[in-house]
């Protein structure tokens, strides 16, 4: 325009006059343009001016319609980070501050408006974007409770918030950026989140698919089972926004995988793998939309006994039919078409997050967190069957791509050119070259910094690393140059994290070798309100560990890793205590045995420091100015419920020595001073059993349970399961009546209840009651 304009100038001749009329061309010219930009980017302009290509879901970072603006979100730093990505620039423009715990992140179809859903703040931050021009937040939208996902309407109209504690979706109208409408009745923690585009322009007769994170008992079944929980998704219609159903995800009955015994069988281990094991879909994460199909990675359990490192967690993949709303019966174990891959070399599918689709071939990407790959499938139109893929330039492997540390999201461009995601360790963002083949990780852009060298902040980031990884890469052995990689398990098959997602809990009772055990959220471990955190309860259900290291044996005895201890070459793996599993009495303290180290850091040190420091707990969606609360807390101090669940840790529970005990702590291999016996022990039940077939341990019974955040496990209580309420635990009497000799005063239905209220109304934010 402007070249024209002065060539039109030109022309005009060169007298005072004749340059006046043309300036006054040129800046009505210019006025013309402003306004053209200023009519797209006007926020109060009416109706949308653009629509996604396909369905969209939730994502820790988003694409602007146009494939220009990249924003990742940075949970660490409360920021959001806007990468230009378009013509392969691939650098950081902006980041900018958020509120608490950013998780989810969206862009309005024509980019002019960009939301950040910040979990621990409870609110939904606004913020106006012009060309790259990334403006600070002018609004934070109160929602729910933790909110974590977001997912926008194909045509921008309508933002859909998952708010996973106070179990509901918030509905905001993108025009007045205002809530209109909560969604309850979706079920329990909500997570991930998908609209359906069916390319009419109307927003009001799509779906949305919303997963339940946690899998939920089948009536009937016997918790520890291999089949005995279920996955949900929530159905919701968008013209009314109204929960219309919800579809069943079951478990699969062969994972192909042969354990050597079955515990819930009472058949001890032999020397043959030959008895099938199942699996149940669990931390439903995300869901994709493609076609008729509606796609779920999910972390399979697989819980009944014996443990061993491939029969315990899988990598499923569900596919939900949206024609019939059920589950299409097409689930695949990702774990196996590794396993089956005739090239020795496997590094497995640990902990499926999330995924993302191509909008032209029927082809998806997988995002493995723990194993810092993400895996290519293939999906068959009309059965919806999912299928992995190898790598074409080596056909004996599966298509495995590297990408950063513990990925966390992934979207595809509008031209099927590339793939970004989001790793949360490494705070970066992966570019994935999808025209190469195979495809390939071609850049690597920062998103946020790392922790300073040498601080507190980097230790729990270390550890942060190796808790969430099934992998690990270590400083290099004395005078070698090579760093140490794997140890955290066999071929990258286990983490922490895949049984403590979120550094917290699965839900899963798993049959481990002291019998039925619930695990056991970690931030539960050290007292929240202690700035040094050196205050430790007594770990496992059991008294079994009394310090973060002895879940060394978990690596090595239940992921089949090498560990984290060495000998003094700095790779060989030093002696196990000999029967340290069950008696940490054993042996020297696990502090004082030598590390592999982090730069520099002690792995086990770092993963410790993770643990005390860096594990959020939930925050409970019931207020504390509630009247059945108060009552609630006044009944718990009455019964002296305290006297097993008081303190800041809101157990009794404690670690009252440096390591090693001392004479007569240890009794069977339990810190037996710190066991409870309130009735909660059954050995007649059927799932009382241990890994290897033998009588269950706790006739001596258990460490009593934080209630620190016990809102966020529903429906499976007590160490092995038994109780799917709040309401069952209250119903042992010889339980709610432990603090007061047996005299039962909680008899009363509607006092009982008044005290589940305020049970469930407990978290950081509530005042401890002090242990007698």
């Amino acid at each position: 325009m402007w070249r024209w304009a002065r060539s039109h100038v030109s022309v005009l001749g060169r007298g005072r006059r004749t340059w006046a009329v043309a300036v006054a061309f040129l800046f009505s010219l210019a006025l013309a343009s402003l306004a053209v930009d200023l009519r797209v980017a006007d926020p109060a302009a009416k109706g949308p001016k653009a629509r996604f290509a396909g369905p969209t879901a939730s994502q820790p970072l988003a694409l602007s319609g146009d494939d220009r603006l990249l924003a990742v979100v940075n949970p660490d730093d409360d920021s959001v980070t806007v990468i230009r990505v378009s013509h392969e620039r691939n650098f950081k423009i902006t980041e900018v501050a958020v509120q608490r715990e950013p998780n989810g992140v969206a862009f309005l179809p024509d980019g002019r408006k960009l939301y950040v859903a910040n979990t621990v703040s409870g609110t939904v931050s606004v913020m106006k974007v012009h060309g790259t021009h990334v403006f600070p937040p002018h609004l934070h939208i109160p929602v729910g409770t933790e909110p974590y996902g977001l997912a926008m309407t194909p045509n921008g109209t309508k933002l859909y918030v998952t708010n996973a504690r106070s179990h509901d979706i918030s509905v905001i109208d993108t025009e007045t950026d205002a809530v209109v409408r909560t969604i309850r009745n979706v079920g329990v923690e909500p997570r991930g989140i998908a609209v359906t585009n069916n390319g009419d322009g109307d927003d009001l007769d799509e779906t949305v698919y919303v997963t339940q994170f946690l899998a939920l008992p089948i009536p009937g079944r016997i918790d520890g089972a291999d089949d005995a929980k279920k996955g949900l998704v929530t159905v919701i219609r968008t013209s009314d926004d109204t929960v219309v159903g919800s579809v069943d995800l079951n478990p699969i009955a062969d994972t192909g995988f042969k354990a050597a015994g079955d515990a819930l069988a009472r058949i001890p281990p032999g020397p043959a793998f030959v008895f099938t094991t199942g699996a149940y879909p669990n931390q439903l994460n995300n869901i994709a939309v493609r076609g008729n199909f509606a796609y779920v990675p999910n972390t399979g359990a697989s819980p009944n006994g014996p443990v061993r490192f491939n029969v315990n967690t899988q990598s499923l993949l569900h596919v939900i039919d949206r024609l019939t709303g059920e589950d299409a019966g097409k689930t695949i174990n990702m774990h196996l078409a590794v396993a089956q891959q005739s090239n020795p070399a496997r590094l497995f599918i640990t902990q499926p997050w999330t995924m993302a689709f191509k909008h032209g071939p029927d082809e998806g990407y997988v995002v493995s967190a723990a194993s810092n790959i993400v895996v290519k499938v293939a999906v068959d139109p009309v059965t919806g069957q999912p299928t992995v893929q190898n790598d074409p330039s080596d056909p004996t492997r599966v298509l495995q791509i590297q990408v950063g540390k513990n990925p966390r999201g992934i979207v595809v461009n509008s031209t099927d050119t590339r793939a970004y995601v989001m790793n949360f360790v490494s705070r970066d963002v992966s570019v994935i070259d999808l025209t190469a083949s195979p495809e390939r990780e071609v850049a690597r852009i920062p998103a946020a910094t790392l922790p300073p060298p040498g601080s507190l902040a980097e230790d729990i980031h270390i550890g942060k690393e190796l808790y969430h990884t099934s992998v690990g890469e270590f400083d290099a052995a004395p005078g070698t140059s090579t760093p140490i990689r794997g140890r955290m398990s066999q071929a990258g098959w286990g983490a922490c994290s895949t049984c403590h997602p979120f550094g917290l809990s699965d839900n899963v009772v798993w049959i481990f070798a002291a019998g039925p055990r619930r695990a056991i959220s970690q931030h539960t471990d050290f007292d929240p309100t202690d700035p040094t955190r050196q205050i430790q309860r007594a770990l496992n259900w059991s008294a079994i560990f009394d310090e973060q290291q002895d879940f060394e044996l978990n690596i090595r005895g239940v992921s089949g890793g090498l560990g984290l201890f060495v000998q003094a070459d700095g790779v060989t793996p030093d002696n196990m205590p000999p029967v340290a599993a069950f008696d940490p009495a054993n042996g020297p303290p696990n502090t004082t045995r030598r590390q592999l180290t982090v730069q520099g850091v002690p792995a086990w040190d770092a993963i410790k420091a993770f643990v005390q420091f860096g594990i959020r707990p939930p925050i409970s969606p019931v207020p504390e100015t509630d009247p059945d609360v108060r009552l609630g807390r006044s009944l718990f101090i009455s019964a002296n419920c305290q006297l097993c669940h008081g303190g800041p840790q809101w157990t009794s529970s404690r670690v009252r020595y440096t390591p090693p005990p001392g004479p007569g702590v240890i009794v069977n291999g339990q810190i037996i001073g710190e066991l409870k016996q309130v009735g909660t022990f059954d050995p007649t039940s059927f799932n009382e059993v241990r890994a290897n077939a033998a009588p269950p341990l706790g006739a001596a019974g258990f460490t009593p349970a934080s209630l620190l955040s016990i809102h966020a496990f529903p429906q499976t209580f007590l160490h092995n399961g038994a109780a799917s309420s709040l309401d069952e635990v209250l119903d042992n009497v010889a339980h709610r009546s432990a603090g007061t000799g047996g005299v039962d005063t909680l008899a009363n239905p509607a006092d009982r209840a008044r005290l589940v209220k305020f049970l469930l109304s407990i978290d950081a934010a509530t005042e401890p009651i002090p242990v007698p």
